[in-house]
């Protein structure tokens, strides 16, 4: 047992101070993240290229005063593929609907816009141009991407890895508050 002057000159104390512990506690779970996220996405089955699971990015704790701090980064695209729903407010070029509706044939749509139904304009162009514009107009108006939740993006951190990390800290603040008590009273 080395001898102590004060609580701050107390070594096994000095994690109060300089955050070691907590910025090593931190580290760990950062690799455990890291992990639920890869797991969470490829169960998913958004491992399409590859390029999602490439792009986390960790950087280890950092200790400052009075505060620790971890990052765990990755692209966009995992919080873009986890939303229910998605209003793009580009829609696809009209070239590219005519042709949609020129290889699906216009007579497989129930209606075109502005006639009666049953009725098509005069000529298969006109009732083309019409129904491709019309499916462009609805993809700007309605969410063209409705999906359920995956749960790839909070779900991880919530569920898997941040109630045990603070379990943990609070046993370790626990921890430090005792050898700090027990180094006042043994002096």
């Amino acid at each position: 047992m080395e001898v102590t002057t004060s609580i701050r000159g107390d070594a096994r104390a000095e994690w109060l101070s300089n955050n070691r512990d907590a910025a090593k506690i931190l580290d760990t779970y950062l690799a455990q993240a890291e992990e639920a996220f890869k797991r969470r996405i490829q169960e998913a089955g958004l491992n399409l290229s590859g390029e999602l699971l490439a792009s986390f990015r960790q950087r280890a704790a950092t200790e400052a005063e009075g505060y620790v701090e971890a990052r765990l980064e990755m692209a966009a695209l995992a919080r873009i593929k986890d939303l229910r729903w998605m209003n793009y407010t580009r829609t696809p070029p009209l070239l590219a609907m005519e042709y949609y509706v020129e290889k699906v044939g216009a007579s497989h749509f129930a209606y075109v816009s502005g006639y009666k139904k049953g009725t098509f304009p005069a000529t298969e162009a006109r009732a083309v141009e019409r129904i491709a514009w019309s499916l462009k107009m609805s993809l700007a108006k309605r969410p063209n991407v409705t999906r359920g939740y995956r749960g790839i993006y909070a779900d991880p951190l919530l569920k898997d890895v941040l109630p045990y990390l603070f379990q943990d800290l609070a046993t370790a603040y626990n921890l430090t508050a005792s050898r700090a008590f027990k180094a006042a009273f043994t002096d």
